[in-house]
This record gives C-alpha cells, structure tokens and sequence, in this order.
C-alpha cells in the first residue's frame, strides 16, 4: 500500500509583512476522513477583524478571535478535500493559506470494505464514556486489527422505525408504541434521518428517510391495527432500506415476535443481518411461553417448533448485530425504552478497521472488542460474512 501526498500551501497578501496566516491542521500529509478540525494561525502587524475558513469551496464561517479553529465532517468518501483559511487585517490586507489533502491509493486495486463497530461499554449496567482510543483492542477471527477510525458517538444515524401494528397490536399496545416513536424522533439532531414503517401482513405505511421531524411524526397519526404480522418480511426490507444509507445504521423493531404470515425465513434474514453492519433493536411485548420466552403457536407455515426456532433466530439477529432486545414489563416503560434506545446510540464508541485477511469467500469472521480495564462489559456485533 502506498500513500501519496499531495500539499499545496499558498500565502498571498497585499503586504507580506502585514498579515500572514497558514494552516496547521490538516497538514496536509494524510488523508482525512469523518470529523476534521481546522486550525488556523494568523501573525499580523495590525488588528486582525476575522478569519474565514471554507472547506471544499464552500464557506462554512468566519472567526473573529483565536484560537481560529472549528471541527467539520467531511464524510468517509476517499477523496480529495481543500482547506482555505482566508486571515483580513482591521485596515483591509488580507492573506490566504490552502491545504490540500490527499487520497488514499494502493498499486493493486483491493476493494476491501472498511468494517466499522458500534461499541458500548457498561459496567453495572451504566455506559462508560471516558474511555480512550488506546484502550480499544479489535480482533477478527483471533488476529489483532490495526483500528483505523475512532469517534466518540458522533456519527449521525441513519433508523428504521418498524412498528408492528397487527391486531395482536390494537388498542393501548398501538398506541404506547406510536408515542414511544416520536420520543425517538423528537430526540433526533440536525443530522439525523429516519424512515417510519408500519406493518402486519403487508407493509401499511412507508416514509422516506427524512430528518424532518414533523413530516415523520406525521405518519404516526391515524393509524389502526390491522391484520396478522410478518415479522421476517419487513425486518428483511428494513434493512436493505439501509444499505445505501451513510452513518450509524439502526432498525428499532417492535414487535411481540410472533411471526405468522411472513415468506421469507428468519435464516434469510439472519444472512441479511450477517451482511450488514446495521444494529437491530428489539422492544419486545413478551407472551406467555416456555423457560427461553419463545412463544407456543402454530400457523399456516410452521409448527410450534418451527415457530420457536423463528424467534430464538431473530433474537440471534439482534445479539449478532451489537444491538439489545428491551423487553417490557409494562407499556408505561415504552417511552422509556424508545428514549433508552437513542441514548444509547448516542453514547458508543465507533471503531473501523480494515480486515487483514479478506478472502472475499463466504465465511464468517468472528469479531471481539476488547479493553484494557477489567470489570468491563463489552458489546458490538458479533461479525461479518467475507464477500
């Protein structure tokens, strides 16, 4: 693998002596990605009145005291970004620094995707938040990864919000579950974007994903409980949506998780789960069932046993995912848990590496986390098939 560089730096000014400014961070040397912080260093014989930073052309502001620094996301597209810090003088001279970052090339084209983990510490139950990025251990399949990415809960989310509203649903359970939802919207930020689903048997109202919060509230409203409930089905659909979708990928499922129209097996979408790096969260209604809490019924597809095969393999899609199934002991606590939900997401770390052995073969490769603090109680997903 090779790095190239490419820096270009250009001071101009009126009078070289009045004012100068250059770019300290980015240097310059390494290619950027996520959440960059610009700082600029301005020296000048007059009172300095501003200094503008624009990244990629755009102008995102102006600073008007040091430290003339500012964080900004410029994405994870492999590319090239400019930086331009432009320092004005109180009587006008202006001067301008530029940085230009590079890409990251390689002499064999090796198309190996970055795998990024969602990672919440607990310990007695409350997250732990102050841990640094040198106390993260990654290993896949046994072998240690060098972790390429480090972000504190900052990537912006990308949720599914999959109602089931069967009539198993109807009444006071709808109804909790609907205002659970806009608990989570309304606690959604600037960045975030959502997709409301609402389904039985067949998918009865679908969004757009869209961070307008009262465009997405909005088909929460009117809403009746109707026919059986394909679980499978929708939670497949659900997380294709998020394929094409950018940042922390989430599918919050609720459901008592008696599945009985679906098509499709949960075995498909457990596959589906493996292939993608979405958490899946379950707020679960539990029924009356055996010792494990799978419930006891037949349908038109399956048997009992096959039934409960159906369940234990969607509650494996959430534990493989990094996410949690939040059963409810009461509706009164739904708020609670949509809320818990977010919050959570809020508060992980978010690791990436590139894996050093991708055979591009099918097979599963296992992943921990771990850290150096002991008592510690680590959770992400529990892996990736290699394609």
């Amino acid at each position: 693998m090779r790095l190239t560089t490419s820096l270009l730096l250009v001071f101009c000014a009126t009078q070289a002596v009045a004012v100068e400014v250059w770019i300290d961070r980015p240097s310059g040397l390494e290619y950027v990605y996520g959440k960059v912080e610009i700082l600029a260093t301005v020296v000048s014989e007059e009172n300095v009145s501003g200094v503008e930073i624009w990244v990629d052309g755009d102008r995102l502001g102006e600073l008007v005291e040091p430290p003339y620094n500012v964080t900004v996301d410029v994405g994870y597209d492999n590319t090239v970004h400019e930086f331009k810090a432009v320092a004005r003088s109180s009587t006008g001279k202006t001067a301008t620094a530029r940085v230009v970052t590079p890409v990251l090339e390689v002499d064999d084209v090796v198309d190996i995707e970055l795998q990024q983990l969602y990672v919440t510490v607990t310990q007695f139950n409350r997250r732990v938040l102050d841990l640094q990025r040198n106390e993260f251990r990654i290993l896949d399949d046994g072998d240690r990864q060098e972790m390429v990415t480090f972000e504190r809960g900052d990537v912006p989310l990308a949720a599914v919000l999959l109602l089931d509203c069967s009539l198993s649903m109807m009444g006071e359970r709808l109804d909790a579950a609907l205002n659970g939802a806009r608990v989570f919207i309304d606690g959604m930020e600037e960045l975030d974007e959502a997709m409301v689903m609402l389904f039985s048997d067949r998918l009865l109202r679908q969004t757009q994903f869209s961070g307008d919060q009262s465009e997405l509230g909005g088909a929460l409203t009117d809403v009746e409980a109707t026919g059986g409930t394909a679980i499978n089905d929708h939670l497949f659909t659900a997380l294709s949506k998020l394929e094409a979708r950018q940042g922390r990928r989430v599918v919050v499922l609720f459901s008592d998780g008696a599945d009985v129209h679906s098509v499709l097996d949960m075995e498909e979408v457990l596959r589906k789960a493996r292939l993608s790096q979405a958490l899946i969260y379950w707020i679960h209604l539990p029924e009356a069932g055996d010792e494990d809490g799978a419930p006891s019924y037949t349908s038109a597809w399956r048997n009992i046993e096959g039934n409960k095969l159906q369940f234990r393999q969607l509650r494996e899609a959430v534990r493989e995912s990094g996410g949690r199934v939040h059963p409810l002991e009461s509706l009164d606590q739904m708020d609670e848990a949509f809320a818990g939900i977010l919050a959570e997401l809020r508060e992980q770390y978010v690791l990436g590496y590139y894996p050093t052995v991708a055979q591009g073969d099918g097979s599963w490769h296992a992943i921990k986390v771990r850290v150096k603090k002991s008592g510690l109680d680590v959770r992400t997903r529990g892996g990736y098939l290699d394609y």
